[in-house]
């Protein structure tokens, strides 16, 4: 007969919901702590980032980045598990780590696989219990213990950790199922809503250029006034904008995206003054081609006929025909296209959730509910975000660490 009760229980086995069973498990004994999971498999999700390598963190992550309205949760949790730590943590478990661009680690082997596969390992050997295919139902606390229901039976814990991931991530299971759980307890939430995703722009921004790239800055206003700025590479799409710059200013949006317009600069290096004068020069030296001639080798070719048309320049017409407005015109928008966002992709496309459990119902160094005790929240349920890069999988590992470590020693507590 299957065990029913432990000391410790964690809902959700993805990465923050492993990280914390291993950090109990450490703590504890074998067949002390239960893992749940709804899939067939635990880390569905880390297999995809990354395009499958898993960035599963970054040399530059600070707790200051983050988003959320109370990042002292994320500041106590470095303090539990820095991005340094993880690394060392990721190498005693087998995984070597990789420096990319931007301070970006992924495994040696470049196989998301390597960091799912070390993270179960690790668990099986500690004696964690898991439990797949158990898609929790409900979760009620008695006075001693919490019961968690799943279909088909029940588990018995003395303290439970929630780590059911956002809403981001449909096609992995996640559905926010650990929002519901928080709220039956007492909880209130910071409205989830989708991140890390394109965004669909007014009609026009992207016609015949769906698959273009152009490196540059991108910046969010709203009524004119800056939100957040972002350098690389722009995406253009079907029907917007895409890439790892847009991604990180969609985490601004909120409610209502369309709010808010992006200011496209293409030449971040140039004030616009030094672009009209570039464009001058190239003017004088190929005043007989076609206008075209003044951004060829500078823009991409269909960039080209867009930003001719926008300037009113004629395409057919010679570079020396080109007079003083329409060239000032032109340097201005190439340092400055203001386009409107209508909406975002959505849940199916978002790759993290903005919102989530508030930080202000938890204590930060713990990660402990404020409103029943021995309840504990880790990784993206919580009102936490950060940008693309590994900032999101860093959060998961080192909360995932801090619950899983107290959530275990308040299970080791006489007269709880």
């Amino acid at each position: 007969m299957e065990k029913q009760m432990f000391k410790v229980g964690v809902i959700g086995g993805g990465a923050a919901g492993m990280m914390a069973a291993l950090s109990a498990s450490r703590i504890l004994s074998a067949g002390d702590v239960v893992l749940l999971e709804k899939n067939q498999m635990l880390g569905r999700k880390i297999l995809a980032t990354g395009n499958g390598r898993c960035n599963f963190s970054n040399r530059g992550c600070s707790w200051k980045d983050y988003g959320g309205k109370d990042l002292s949760l994320v500041r106590h949790a470095f303090e539990h598990l820095s991005p340094v730590q993880t690394v060392e943590l990721f190498e005693e478990l087998g995984v070597l780590a990789r420096e990319e661009s931007e301070g970006r680690l992924y495994p040696y082997s470049e196989q998301a696989s390597a960091v799912a596969d070390a993270l179960q390992s690790a668990l099986k050997e500690n004696g964690v219990a898991i439990r797949l295919e158990r898609e929790v139902t409900g979760v009620n606390k008695t006075e001693s213990k919490f019961v968690v229901e799943w279909d088909g039976g029940f588990t018995q814990v003395e303290s439970l950790i929630i780590a059911t991931g956002g809403k981001a991530g449909h096609g992995f299971g996640s559905t926010g199922d650990g929002y519901g759980f928080a709220k039956s307890f007492g909880h209130t939430l910071e409205r989830p809503l989708p991140a890390l995703v394109r965004v669909v722009t007014e009609s026009g921004v992207s016609d015949n250029l769906k698959g273009v790239r152009a490196k540059g800055t991108v910046s969010l206003a709203k009524e004119k006034k800056l939100v957040a700025r972002e350098e690389g590479e722009i995406q253009f799409t079907e029907d917007g904008l895409s890439g790892i710059c847009i991604f990180n200013l969609s985490r601004f949006l909120g409610d209502n995206p369309s709010d808010y317009s992006i200011q496209i600069d293409l030449f971040p290096g140039f004030s616009a003054d030094k672009l009209f004068e570039l464009l001058e020069s190239r003017r004088r030296t190929f005043g007989s081609r076609p206008a075209k001639s003044l951004l060829e080798g500078m823009l991409h070719s269909k960039l080209i006929l867009i930003y001719l048309e926008l300037s009113g320049v004629d395409a057919g017409s010679s570079t020396c025909q080109v007079d003083d407005k329409k060239l000032l015109c032109l340097a201005r928008l190439l340092k400055c296209r203001e386009v409107a966002i209508k909406a975002t992709k959505g849940w199916k496309e978002a790759q993290v959730t903005v919102g989530g459990v508030k930080g202000e119902e938890v204590y930060g160094d713990t990660l402990e509910s404020k409103l029943v005790p021995g309840l504990f929240f880790a990784g993206e349920v919580l009102d936490v975000d950060g940008k693309c890069g590994g900032w999101n999988l860093q959060w998961a590992w080192s909360s995932g660490w801090t619950a899983g470590k107290h959530a275990a020693l308040y299970s080791l507590q006489d007269g709880k």
